[in-house]
Formats: C-alpha cells, structure tokens, sequence
C-alpha cells in the first residue's frame, strides 16, 4: 500500500508565531520570482533580505529543505521547459532568458534537474514525429520510467499557500540533492520528468499566509508521499500531497535528519 509521509507533530497542533526567519523567507521567494531573469546571485538576495549569505543559506534550507540556490534554479527551469514546449526560441536564447550567462552550464544543470537535455526536453514535448532512429532519452545515463510522475499539492483548508516546493528524495526526508524538482507559484497540479527507476519519496514544502490584516501570519507548510516504485515497464501512479502546518523548531530538526518523520497510511 501506498504511505503518505506526515510530520511527527500533530498538524492541528498550535501555530506557528510570526517571525523575522519566515518574513524573509517569504521575501526572498517573492524576489526570487521577480527577478529570477536576472543575473541574480545568492549574495544578492541575501543583501536584499537583510541576512548574510551564510545565515540565509541556513535558514532557508531549515525552512523550505533546500538551498536558495537550487529553489531558484528550479524557479528559472519551470519557465526554461515552458519556453522550449511553447516557444520557437532557441537554447541559447532560453538560456539567457532565464538568467544564465553560459549556455553550457545552463544546459549541464538543466539536465541534472531534470533528467535530461534542453534539446532532448524539446524533442519530447514536439507535436511534430522524432527524426527515425533519433532518441531524446540518449543523453540520459540511468534508465527512466516511461512516463512522468503526475501529482497535485493540496494546502491547508482555508489557507494562502504561495510557491511550493516538490522534490523528490531517495528518503522520507529532504537530505541531500533531490533527484528531481520543481516549483509551483501556488499549491496545484505538478509534473517530474523523467523519473529515474527506483523507490522514491515525493516531498513538498511551503510557506502559508493565514490570517488577515495584522494577524497575517506566514506558516511553514510540508507533505509527503511515498515510497513510489518507478520501473521501465511501470510508471509511478499519480499522488496528491497534503500540506501541514508545522512548528518551526520540529522543521528544523526534520531538515537535519530523519527522526522527525514517520509513515502513516494514505488517506488517515
């Protein structure tokens, strides 16, 4: 049976208090999401928030279970596969466009993120038919399932919820690179390319705003599925992923290791 990843603290459990950490947070997102065309570095942002580079680096991973860096570059690969399925312009102009200098860097994380070339990308999500005997999945070292991973992001009944991040991990916990990634501006439907064969875990993470007026408050919100099993001949079925507010403090430690996290059957 499938198993969804809840927080060892109880999700109606006291709310979490407003505070400088989260606010800036909040801010470094919504700079990320303005700016992200830009040539935007991490010292930036982090000047732009207030916080050494050292110390946002921290405490956004704490929170959202990923560097800075790496939610931007999933911020600047939603809109880089965007304009490759919709747009005529080519790698060298998507990369610019998103931020990158370089294209061969641009094009040497893209597949790291995503599984697989810009090119490759573009190909596969053509109307027109592949080029006989040409494979878009040639560059791409592990074997994959046959399709994406479908799923969909519920927040908190009657809560705000702003960019999630998904991600997914080798373990019920968001240690390490995730193999796979993506960066929704609101909870909603989602897609991962090309999922590597394997037991998986699917992690989500966010920053919900509660309250209105002064009582606005912005809450970290996670969820979890797993494990998924991906193979050559079975693709991963489609998993929704239920957000929950949680304390900072049992966040916190939830980003450290694992011991924060256990399994309960979906649908509890």
């Amino acid at each position: 049976m499938r198993n969804e990843i809840f927080d060892d603290c109880n999700p109606d459990e006291g709310e979490v208090m407003e505070s400088a950490i989260t606010r800036a947070v909040v801010h470094v997102i919504a700079n990320m999401h303005h700016n992200f065309r830009e040539d935007l570095t991490i010292d930036d942002i982090a000047q732009a928030a207030g916080f050494s580079r050292f110390h946002l680096t921290r405490e956004f991973t704490h929170l959202i279970g990923v560097s800075p860096r790496r939610f931007l570059r999933a911020i600047r690969f939603e809109e880089a596969k965007r304009l490759l399925s919709d747009s005529r312009l080519n790698i060298a102009e998507i990369s610019h466009t998103v931020g990158y200098s370089s294209v061969g860097t641009f094009s040497s994380c893209f597949k790291s993120c995503t599984g697989i070339t810009p090119s490759a990308y573009r190909l596969l999500r053509s109307a027109a038919p592949l080029a006989a005997g040409e494979d878009p999945h040639r560059d791409v070292g592990a074997p994959t399932a046959p399709t994406p991973l479908h799923g969909h992001v519920q927040a908190p009944t009657g809560d705000q919820s702003g960019v999630v991040f998904v991600g997914l991990f080798p373990a019920p916990f968001p240690q390490g690179h995730p193999v796979r990634c993506t960066v929704l501006p609101r909870p909603g439907a989602f897609v991962l390319d090309n999922v590597p064969t394997g037991k998986w875990y699917v992690l989500a993470r966010s920053v919900t705003r509660t309250g209105e007026g002064r009582q606005v408050r912005h809450t970290p919100t996670v969820g979890g599925f797993g494990p998924i099993t991906a193979s050559a001949d079975q693709a991963p079925e489609p998993v929704v992923l239920r957000l929950y507010r949680v304390n900072l403090a049992t966040l916190r430690l939830c980003s450290a290791a694992h011991q924060g996290l256990h399994l309960a059957p979906a649908g509890s």
